[in-house]
């Protein structure tokens, strides 16, 4: 790759990566509020810094121009920069290990080629020009500074793996340099391991996924299909009464905000919970009869009035998910009372045994439901027995919101030479307290399904290059409520479904974390690889210290599960 500094051309420096090179960390500090009296000394420009500008002046002084190659960074992407924090930094993380040892020149010549010559962001780092925010090319780049090799601290077993991985995962990026860095870790179980961080500014987690997947090789030639992802119109379920849909839409609407509503009435006075029960009964009487003969209407049409009412339907039934959503979103949160305080700087990691791939889509396929269904169903039912195990149950049936990552393209062969983020965020509220596995996985499918038939990943992405766009007194605040309405991210990653190689070796299991925000204690990743599903927990360590009780918890959930299928 050829880069162009004050009039000439010169080739990037990327020397072999270093062994055994102690990693110097920045301050614990967030790199944005930076005083305004260092940021305007003649010369200093330093990423992020922003120079000081008198009052009511009028004017904004700018300083001096970007030393190197750059780029104007778009909104969504300098929102991640904006929301990082020393408690939870906004660096996506992946772990990868292989079952005999990686040569590092090897290594080296892969992310040559495969990532440095592929994505300039990574010979890129965030600069603040005037007011805005540039990727500039790093004129000082070093790939030693970015892949380092080293031996995994004894004994070497999955227990240090996931030490060292926590403390990386509490460790700032160096603001000076491009935000990325791997380390290759020797020796565990007889091979290595790939531990790789990339700040959100750069890419969201899908197209890193996809970024990773390009260091890797199938198996003796084999192809790998594209997971099928991603995707910014609502997917909707074929049905043979979209109509009746709608009707039964509506009433499952008003029969759940009823309960709520006569739950809180029967908390203050069992004579104000028959007074709200009364009309209730009314409404979803009238609507159920409302909706049973129009879905007997629409079934005597047909042709060209059918499809019409049809389309109608469901074009309402879509609209009235998308407005369900922006409900939840604006409404009250449902993560309070459980793991509530203020999040520390060190944090966990922690993932269990592969769980098999065919099992868990024979139990989506005789239930009617999907892969990503029955996994969420486990992570449910797993909370339900830590939070037992802890006393900190509720005593009724209720939710909890996590934000689920939606990538809004799919897979593709040629990513941006920019990478970036296009995805949004979506709020789903997982069911506690469900009596038994079948009912949790049904309620799960239902809301996602309603997720998906709706337009609130296009919404959420709305409102997040809105906050994006907002001045910090604004943007941040606005962030912080919508952050609030989870507890943590939750998302999964759909990976090879053959074998890879990573520089001849092949890769035995892969693992990841996103970033939580806010006041979130906990990010959960589904990862599946070559037939096998793995679950990874990252928490914060202030308010999750045992994370690997959850993991256990979700082995006792699987076990059981796998036994009744």
């Amino acid at each position: 790759m050829v880069l162009r500094r004050r009039g000439r051309l010169v080739e990037p420096k990327v020397p072999a990566a270093r062994e055994e090179r102690p990693l110097r960390l920045a301050r614990r500090k967030n790199p944005l509020k930076t005083t305004g009296s260092s940021a305007a000394r003649a010369g200093d420009f330093r990423p992020f810094a922003r120079a000081s500008v008198p009052p009511h002046s009028g004017t904004v002084p700018n300083t001096r121009k970007p030393a190197g190659p750059h780029r104007r960074m778009p909104a969504q992407d300098s929102l991640w920069l904006h929301l990082d924090r020393p408690e939870n930094l906004m660096v996506v993380t992946s772990v990868l290990w292989t079952r005999t040892p990686v040569d590092p020149a090897q290594l080296r010549s892969l992310v040559s080629d495969r990532l440095l010559a592929r994505y300039p962001v990574y010979f890129q780092r965030p600069v603040r020009h005037g007011r805005a925010l540039y990727w500039e090319t790093d004129p000082g780049f070093d790939l030693a500074d970015h892949l380092v090799v080293r031996d995994l601290p004894a004994p070497a077993d999955q227990a240090a793996l996931e030490k060292f991985v926590a403390a990386r995962r509490s460790e700032p990026l160096h603001p000076k340099r491009p935000l990325w860095t791997i380390d290759l870790l020797q020796g565990y179980h007889g091979g290595s391991v790939l531990v790789c961080r990339t700040h959100h500014a750069m890419a969201d987690g899908i197209r890193l996924t996809q970024v990773l997947f390009s260091l890797l090789n199938p198996v003796e030639g084999a192809t790998v299909p594209h997971a099928k992802v991603g995707g910014a119109g609502p997917h909707r379920e074929p049905v043979a009464q979209p109509v009746a849909r709608l009707g039964a839409t509506v009433l499952r609407a008003l029969g759940d905000t009823g309960a709520k509503v006569q739950l809180q009435a029967a908390r203050v006075h069992p004579v104000l919970e028959s007074a709200v029960a009364l009309p209730l009964l009314g409404a979803t009487a009238a609507v159920g009869a409302t909706g049973a003969v129009a879905g007997f209407l629409s079934s005597t049409l047909d042709g060209g009035p059918r499809r019409a009412a049809d389309t109608v339907a469901s074009t309402a039934t879509t609209l009235w998910h998308s407005l369900t959503g922006t409900g939840d979103l604006l409404g009250p949160s449902t993560a309070t009372g459980l793991w509530d305080g203020e999040p520390g700087v060190e944090k966990t990691a922690a993932w269990g045994d592969p769980v098999p791939l065919i099992t868990l889509g024979r139990i989506g396929h005789d239930t009617g439901t999907t892969i990503n269904d029955v996994c969420t169903a486990l992570v449910a039912g797993a909370l339900d027995r830590y939070f037992a195990a802890h006393g900190t149950a509720r005593t009724e049936p209720s939710d909890l919101g996590w934000l689920i990552p939606v990538s809004l393209s799919a897979f593709d062969d040629e990513l941006p030479a920019t990478l970036g983020n296009h995805f949004s965020l979506v709020l789903a509220q997982l069911p506690l307290g469900r009596r038994t596995f079948a009912e949790r996985l049904a309620e799960v499918h239902r809301r996602v399904a309603r997720i998906r038939d709706s337009f609130e990943p296009v919404l959420t992405f709305g409102m997040q290059y809105a906050i994006a766009q907002s001045p910090a007194p604004v943007g941040l605040p606005l962030s912080r409520f919508f952050a609030g309405k989870a507890v943590g991210v939750l998302t999964n990653v759909p990976g090879p479904r053959t074998l890879m190689t990573l520089a001849g070796a092949e890769v035995d299991g892969i693992v990841g974390w996103a970033p939580c925000s806010g006041r979130q204690a906990i990010t959960i990743c589904i990862f599946s690889y070559a037939g096998q599903v793995r679950f990874g927990l990252g928490s914060d360590r202030k308010l999750i210290p045992d994370p690997r009780l959850l993991v256990d918890a979700l082995a006792e959930e699987f076990a059981e599960l796998a036994q009744r299928a």
